[in-house]
């Protein structure tokens, strides 16, 4: 039994037009293992963090899903408020993208993590904070007993992101879900807090589902990808199965987009990803790909299963790619 799976799951916004709530995300499905780091990757408004937000239980209040997300065997939907915050950030944690807008500017850093140890382990304040002081080291902080005493400002973009790291591992949760958490970093920084994240990941023998606009981030840190465009799942495999044979053309476009050298021109995907109330017909990428024919807005192809453990979402499935 998968650790999370995420069965037809839909994301809807209310909103009072003729046309009904607006849909952003469309029938996803996927699972998450024990111990296994999966990779999400998408431009930006594709629907990656409006999916984990779902599973979190954190959706806006105008925000609602359709479908089944099951954690350890239990549907979440069947839980109340009350069971979904003991769930939340004791079993399942996550890193948002944003630490300066996601830490509270008035609080302490080591009592915005003893906070966390305090409700769900039933911790003294004196205890958490010991605790705090503990976990701030683990996440390589220097000087971690006088740090905790600093508040977010204080402290560097790469050091917010170590504490909240170190908030989402505290209670040793069995699934992370981060939020491209290297948006904010300049490329040496964002290195050292993936390099983080990866070890305490196989320290504590957690699952993390790593969300982020950029393949070569998850190529050496996911044993499996999920491609998500205009609220859907495009394609899906194993990392290396994914970039030795990409099938999807969307796929390929985003490789093609990895800086491969000097001197060696990208290839941008033309366009933008649509807005989900201005959707084309059809395939969903059918008015940015280079492979686009007749066929391809009639009618949108399903998500198939075209090799053990592939699957891809395009009409040339049965071909040899693209």
């Amino acid at each position: 039994m998968a650790l999370l799976s995420v069965e037809n799951v839909s994301v809807f916004f209310k909103r009072h037009l003729a046309g009904g709530d607006l849909q952003v995300v469309n029938s996803i499905s996927f699972d998450v293992e024990a111990a296994e780091i999966l990779g999400v990757v998408g431009e930006s408004g594709c629907g990656k963090s409006v999916t984990a937000a779902a599973v979190m239980g954190i959706l806006p209040q105008n925000a609602y899903y359709k479908g089944d997300i099951l954690f350890e065997g239990q549907r979440l939907s069947t839980l109340s408020a009350e069971g979904l915050r003991a769930l939340r950030g004791n079993r399942i944690s996550m890193i948002f993208q944003e630490p300066m807008t996601s830490l509270n500017p008035v609080l302490t850093v080591g009592y915005q993590i003893a906070e966390v140890l305090m409700v769900h382990k039933g911790m003294s304040k004196a205890e958490a904070m010991a605790r705090a002081a503990e976990l701030l080291a683990d996440v390589k902080i220097p000087s971690p007993t006088l740090r905790i005493k600093d508040y977010p400002h204080q402290m560097s973009g790469g050091m917010r992101q170590r504490v909240m790291i170190a908030m989402a591992i505290a209670c040793n949760p069995a699934l992370v879900l981060a939020d491209e958490p290297t948006t904010a970093l300049d490329v040496t920084i964002a290195a050292q807090v993936l390099s983080l994240l990866r070890g305490i990941q196989e320290k504590f023998n957690m699952s993390m589902v790593l969300i982020t606009h950029d393949l070569g981030l998850v190529a050496e840190n996911a044993q499996r990808i999920a491609i998500m465009y205009a609220g859907r799942l495009m394609e899906s495999a194993e990392t290396a199965s994914l970039f030795k044979r990409p099938r999807h053309p969307y796929t390929v476009g985003l490789l093609n987009s990895i800086p491969k050298g000097r001197h060696i021109p990208l290839v941008p995907i033309p366009g933008f990803v649509p807005k989900p109330d201005n959707l084309p017909p059809g395939c969903k990428f059918s008015d940015r790909c280079s492979h686009v024919v007749k066929r391809c807005k009639e009618a949108e192809p399903p998500l198939i299963e075209i090799e053990k453990g592939h699957f891809n979402r395009c009409i040339l499935n049965g071909g040899d790619g693209v």
